[in-house]
C-alpha cells in the first residue's frame, strides 16, 4: 500500500522552478536573448537541483546493498522528478545559443 509522503516545501519549489524554467525555455526556445528573471530562476533552480540530486544520490549509497538505483528513484517519483529536471537544465543550458 502507498504511504503518502510529505515532502519539505525547499523540495517542491525547486521542483516548481525547474518546471516553469523549462517550459519557459521550450515556449521560447527561438528566442534571441531570454529575459533576465528567467535566467536567474534557471541558475538557482539547477545549483539547486544539483545539490538535492546529489543528496539524494547519497541517500542511496547508504541502502545500496539492500535496494538498486532505479528502484529507489521510482519508490520516490519526486527525486525522480527533480534528478530528470535537473539533466533537463543542464542539456538547455549547454544547447541554448550563446547571445
Amino acid at each position: 500500500m502507498y504511504k503518502f509522503r510529505q515532502y519539505h516545501p525547499g523540495v517542491l519549489t525547486t521542483l516548481s522552478c525547474q518546471l516553469i524554467c523549462l517550459a519557459a525555455f521550450s515556449w521560447n526556445a527561438n528566442a534571441s536573448g531570454h529575459e533576465k528573471w528567467l535566467e536567474i530562476l534557471l541558475g538557482s533552480s539547477l545549483v539547486a537541483g544539483l545539490i538535492l540530486s546529489l543528496g539524494f544520490f547519497g541517500v542511496w549509497l547508504r541502502f545500496k546493498s539492500e535496494v538498486d538505483l532505479h528502484k529507489f528513484l521510482s519508490t520516490n517519483p519526486v527525486y525522480l522528478a527533480i534528478a530528470i529536471a535537473t539533466l533537463g537544465e543542464v542539456l538547455t543550458i549547454m544547447l541554448a545559443p550563446l547571445p
